[in-house]
């Protein structure tokens, strides 16, 4: 896929994933989202706002604790990112998201081999990360153009 180099605002980067600018501040305070942002950071905030929210059977998060990132969490948002700009990537991209690690798989014989090797029985999440990012080129033209700061001072009137 191809990537232009076009600075995204982090409310812009929110609003092209679809999601509330909390998620991208959020995003930002944790480490997930750095200045500039560029077009694989939607992907990669869409991620991010999937795998924050899971909770794998048998672990106890208290909701009035803030949370950190796992290893996990944070792999397969780089994982994401990765795959937003690889040319490779395909509408049949997936990440898989496990407990303990991430995967991505393109073809149907990844996706067999896969499953045979790794999934048995486990727990798992399929991220469709292939089909945010063939969605990225509309979603960025949804925006418009943004507006500038006015960076003068303001006189008084």
């Amino acid at each position: 896929m191809s990537m232009a180099d076009e600075r995204l605002s982090t409310s812009a980067v929110a609003t092209a994933a679809g999601l509330s600018e909390s998620w991208a501040w959020r995003a930002r305070d944790q480490g997930v989202l750095h200045e500039p942002h560029f077009e694989e950071e939607v992907v990669a905030l869409r991620v991010y706002a999937f795998v924050s929210q899971i909770v794998w059977p048998g672990i106890r998060r208290p909701r009035s604790e803030a949370q950190k990132l796992e290893l996990w969490q944070q792999s397969a948002v780089e994982a994401a990112r990765e795959a937003a700009a690889d040319h490779n990537t395909t509408p049949d991209t997936a990440l898989w998201v496990l407990e303990d690690s991430v995967h991505l798989v393109t073809t149907p014989a990844e996706r067999a081999a896969f499953d045979l090797k790794t999934l048995s029985g486990r727990v798992a999440f399929r991220i469709p990360v292939g089909v945010w990012v063939a969605e990225l080129p509309d979603a960025i033209a949804a925006l418009g153009p943004r507006r500038r700061r006015n960076t003068a001072p303001r006189t008084a009137a």
